[in-house]
């Protein structure tokens, strides 16, 4: 494994401004994203999420360490690849930091040789995580791409009930659009007795995503993977040791191309990173004149307070308050 070497200063003009710093040494980490709050760091050797903390806490290295992503070619398990946090590597990929990306680039071909880019970012001002990849299928023949990330929250950190969560899925309207999203709860103590706190939530706003949240712990084959895209747990608020996924699978037409994009967001409670995911997708704003354009990210801090207004509105796809799931 080959270490980055460049080193870069954390210039935080303000708490909401994401900087990235290339690792030195013999860890496998290539760079860390942080903007204070939130901080990100991603394996040289196989582009997989190594540590990921917010508010203090670690969410996905307690216990069995869970934070990884892979790839299969439609139901064909033996065609499954995966790269995990602990450094375990299927896909061969190349890693390379940006001043305030991380860039992981490969080419899957177990069949058809479909080129990948997945590009980690994080959106200024909030406590999100963007993931978004490209696929591009080199071939001439179609191929049904089967692609998804998996990790288990333990941000409670402790032993036994500190590494459980209040696990949901539920639908989030935002301005954009409305996402499908998982969301993951826990007590900075692990006491489900608590007020759940500290959470994670991960969606995306492609009709065509699929979300687990509250069951399997893991996916870590090509059968867990078909039964989470046939049947994807919505742990309907339940308390824990579980994961949450994410993943899409799509035909992939010979030279076509698909983009694929979806956000974590982080909060010290479930209303605060709702709030998060729906500043970071304000969708388009249509100036008077009539033309569209995309608001710069000073102009979406208006939309992070009526986000946290409005998160109490939310309806679960079920009938009930999205926020109810806490």
């Amino acid at each position: 494994m080959t270490n980055l070497t460049i080193s870069k200063k954390l210039s935080m003009v303000t708490a909401g401004v994401a900087a990235v710093a290339l690792a030195t040494g013999g860890t496998a980490q290539a760079a860390m994203l942080s903007n204070g709050a939130l901080s990100v760091t991603i394996r040289d050797d196989n582009g997989a999420i190594d540590t990921l903390t917010f508010g203090g806490s670690d969410f996905y290295n307690p216990g069995g360490p869970v934070s990884d992503y892979g790839f299969q070619t439609g139901t064909d398990g033996s065609t499954f690849r995966l790269n995990n946090t602990s450094g375990f590597t299927q896909q061969p990929v190349t890693v390379l930091g940006g001043p305030d990306f991380v860039s992981v680039t490969g080419i899957y071909d177990a069949v058809a040789n479909i080129a990948f880019t997945r590009n980690y970012s994080l959106i200024p001002g909030q406590n999100v995580l963007r993931i978004a990849s490209t696929f591009t299928n080199l071939g001439t023949s179609d191929s049904v791409l089967s692609y998804f990330d998996t990790f288990d929250p333990d941000q409670g950190g402790g032993a036994g009930t500190g590494l459980s969560t209040f696990n949901d899925v539920f639908s989030l309207p935002t301005a954009a659009g409305t996402a499908t999203v998982g969301q993951a709860s826990a007590s900075s103590t692990g006491n489900p007795s608590g007020m759940p706190t500290l959470t994670v939530l991960m969606g995306s706003l492609n009709p065509d995503v699929t979300i687990a949240s509250g069951g399997p712990f893991n996916i870590s084959n090509g059968s867990g993977l078909n039964s989470f895209f046939s049947s994807p747990v919505d742990g309907n608020g339940t308390f824990a040791d579980s994961g949450t996924h994410v993943g899409i699978r799509k035909l992939l037409a010979g030279g076509g191309m698909l983009n694929f994009v979806y956000d974590q967001a982080y909060g010290a409670s479930p209303d605060a990173a709702q709030a998060a995911f729906l500043a970071a997708n304000p969708g388009i704003i249509v100036p008077d004149d009539g033309t569209e354009s995309v608001p710069e990210p000073t102009s979406i801090l208006g939309i992070l307070t009526l986000g946290a207004i409005g998160a109490s509105r939310l309806l679960k796809r079920k009938g009930h308050s999205a926020l109810a799931s806490a």
